[in-house]
């Protein structure tokens, strides 16, 4: 099956085939204004690198920890087996690709009392479904609308569609929007019309199409031999595929105003809008799309009408989609605000260039669901009796207000609404703590979340903790803080586009994994007889991730490693088999330095620093 061109032997060269689909993709739609086909992707997909940057990502998901219908685990089934037969295994599941029935989870839907369908697939066809998505989305990606944001990466953020929406109403003076609503989006997509999408977008592999069509025909447990209709929300690659059908909505609208192709090209988008409106009857209006939950601006009452009802032809005759009535509104929002995305949006008078600004708080409803599923778990905290338990439940209550807080602070009245609820949480935790010991002081004396409280005088009740002070947050310890414009150009698949979100984020780019070690390696293991439970594939992925974190030095001496000198040593290899191979416990060393830590010589020649470091990984073995 394998073609050897097309077979990825490390992570550096999968993600270099990442960033050429990405450009390749992106040229053939700036060029011919339609993307080239991409054949040969299952050699991609099956390739080793692949598979196994595929389980790391599944790993590091909390829903890693849920079984599906043939109810395996991530951990016993997959990382705690021989690293070969992982890797064959998903390659023969490739081969004849049959999945498994998903199992159905229900979760409540936000604002309402209906309950939402979730879609859990087995470990295996989560493996698969993220190799896929590894190939296909750097061609997707490529094409799709600057302004959707939903489930894409370096743009999923609700913030970012936020900023988008107030600033063109900002920008442009218009105050009709339409709040869209597309009835049980994800349950009424069809398959033939998607297969069709991803045709038309580049993927022209068949066999790939027809991994897809199995994935979306999927079964459900107990309830359907083969599911004729929609894809099942809680897969993996369900959101690519979402966005991927309705790319052709974002197309067909924007071609209208946003993208409307001119016989002049504009430097400027400004210059084109301002040509557009003296010489042309078209409908001003702009999209914002945050996976099936969109907005649609525009100048008039009539325009609104006009583009609900074109929208609403639309979806039906071409995707098979229903707008719903109901849910779907046309709001003037200089009279009452917009919901969209758990923010409300509203334009008040005052002193701004078109008469009135914009501001946005927290959907108060939304808010108060989020703020009564922390105060039950405050009450929780008398489960605790320990005192580290009590502290992980005061860091699990933590983490959920800051997480709050982190939504909403992109709203400008968030402060104001926030302190509608403190009280509320501040007393409860409070209670709590008292029977525990605790007591309140100023937020900047406690030793947890000080980047958070440093500035706060106002007191919060805390426990002592080794000879720590561990507190309880506040709900109004915010402020506005205005999101950052998006840049067009941002994405994972390419160099500039990677720079822009690091200078947006601060945040530094993965390191690639030292795949050098798998390959290098690999026999010598083999021959000296490191086998067994100890050496699953848990630990082979490890090591790479182990080699890296250590910068490529060995733990003892200090000295660069290279080629076959490579040795990854388990610091304290009595741990249980779901430990002894996390990263934390696997240290890169020489060979060399590895034989001194297991014989029982003196080796204090080679000089105090490392013999100490010597004595200190014997002592963790039990050897001194």
């Amino acid at each position: 099956m394998e073609q050897e061109s097309n077979y990825l032997k490390s992570e550096q060269e999968l993600r270099d085939k990442q960033d050429e689909l990405y450009n390749k993709s992106f040229e053939s739609i700036n060029q011919k204004g339609q993307s080239s086909g991409h054949k040969n992707l299952l050699e991609l997909m099956t390739s080793e690198a692949t598979i196994l940057t595929a389980i790391h990502r599944i790993k590091a998901n909390k829903g890693s920890r849920t079984a599906g219908s043939d109810h395996k685990l991530m951990k016993p089934d997959i990382l705690q087996k021989d690293y070969p037969k992982v890797v064959q295994l998903v390659q023969e599941n490739f081969r004849n690709y049959r999945p498994e029935p998903i199992k159905r989870k229900y979760i409540p839907k936000p604002n309402s009392k209906e309950l939402r369908p979730l879609g859990i697939p087995s470990i295996i066809d989560r493996v698969i479904q993220e190799c896929v998505r590894l190939i296909i989305e750097p061609i997707l990606e490529a094409q799709f609308f600057q302004h959707s944001y939903g489930f894409r990466p370096m743009r999923d953020s609700s913030s970012m569609a936020l900023v988008r929406t107030t600033d063109i109403v900002h920008i442009t003076g218009h105050y009709w929007i339409i709040e869209g609503d597309i009835s049980k989006f994800f349950d009424c997509v069809n398959h033939t019309i998607l297969i069709k999408k991803l045709w038309n977008m580049g993927i022209r592999d068949r066999r790939v199409l027809m991994i897809i069509k199995a994935m979306l025909k999927a079964g459900i447990m107990d309830e359907l031999k083969e599911n004729p209709i929609g894809t099942p929300q809680g897969g993996i690659i369900s959101p690519l595929l979402a966005n991927a059908y309705l790319h052709a909505f974002d197309q067909w609208v924007t071609r209208e105003w946003e993208n409307k192709k001119t016989s002049y090209p504009y430097a400027q988008k400004s210059k084109q809008f301002e040509r557009l409106r003296k010489t042309t009857r078209l409908k001003e209006t702009y999209l914002v799309r945050y996976a099936d939950d969109w907005v649609l601006i525009t100048n008039s009452k009539r325009n609104a009408e006009k583009w609900k009802y074109k929208i609403t032809k639309y979806l039906k005759e071409r995707l098979k989609l229903t707008l719903s009535e109901e849910k779907t509104l046309i709001t003037d929002i200089r009279r009452r605000p917009i919901k969209f995305l758990g923010f409300e949006i509203k334009a008040i008078k005052g002193k701004a260039k078109n008469g009135h600004i914009l501001v946005s708080k927290p959907n108060q409803q939304r808010l108060k669901e989020k703020v009564n599923e922390i105060h039950k778990t405050i009450k929780k905290i008398k489960k605790a009796t320990r005192k580290d338990d009590l502290i992980h439940w005061i860091n699990l209550i933590n983490s959920k207000i800051r997480g709050l807080i982190q939504y909403y602070e992109c709203t400008t009245k968030v402060n104001v609404y926030m302190g509608k609820y403190v009280d509320k949480l501040h007393y409860a935790a409070y209670l709590k703590l008292r029977k525990h010991g605790g007591y309140k002081i100023p937020a900047k004396r406690v030793d947890n979340l000080r980047s958070a409280h440093e500035k706060y005088e106002t007191k919060i009740p805390m426990v002592e903790y080794n000879e720590l002070k561990i507190g309880v947050t506040r709900l109004d310890f915010c402020r506005w803080k205005k999101p950052k414009n998006k840049s067009p150009k941002e994405t994972p698949y390419t160099k500039l586009g990677r720079q822009i979100y690091m200078n947006r984020t601060n945040k530094k780019p993965i390191k690639v994994r030292a795949d050098e070690l798998l390959s290098l390696n690999w026999s010598k293991i083999i021959k000296i007889g490191h086998k067994g439970k100890l050496y699953n594939f848990e630990y082979f992925m490890n090591r790479a991730y182990a080699f890296n974190r250590d910068k490529g030095r060995c733990r003892v001496c200090g000295e660069l490693l290279q080629g076959d000198d490579v040795h990854i040593h388990h610091v304290n290899p009595k741990l249980p088999i779901e430990e002894v191979n996390r990263v934390p416990n696997l240290a890169s060393l020489h060979e060399h330095c590895h034989q001194m830590i297991h014989s029982s010589k003196d080796y204090s020649m080679v000089g105090k620093v490392i013999w100490e470091k010597v004595l200190g990984f014997r002592e963790k073995l039990g050897l001194t």
